[in-house]
C-alpha cells in the first residue's frame, strides 16, 4: 500500500496558486497608482531621504481618501 506524501495529504481548500495576485477592481488599481504617484512627490519634496517610505505612502493615501470624501 502506498503512503501519501505530505504534498498529497495537504488539502488547502483553495484552487488559487500561492503566487497569484489577488483580484482587484479597476478602481483599486487606479487608486493604488494615484497613491504611489503622490507618495513619490512627497519623497521628492524630502529629497528622497531614506526611512520615510511608509510615512509617505500613508500620508498620500490619507490625503487622497480625504479628497474623495470631500467629493
Amino acid at each position: 500500500m502506498k503512503t501519501p506524501n505530505k504534498r498529497e495529504s495537504v488539502k488547502t481548500g483553495s484552487s488559487a496558486s500561492a503566487t497569484e495576485a489577488p483580484q482587484r477592481a479597476p478602481w483599486q488599481d487606479e487608486f493604488i497608482g494615484a497613491v504611489a504617484k503622490a507618495a513619490y512627490f512627497l519623497a521628492e519634496q524630502r529629497g528622497f531621504a531614506p526611512g520615510f517610505e511608509m510615512q509617505d505612502w500613508l500620508s498620500a493615501e490619507a490625503e487622497l481618501r480625504a479628497q474623495q470624501d470631500r467629493g
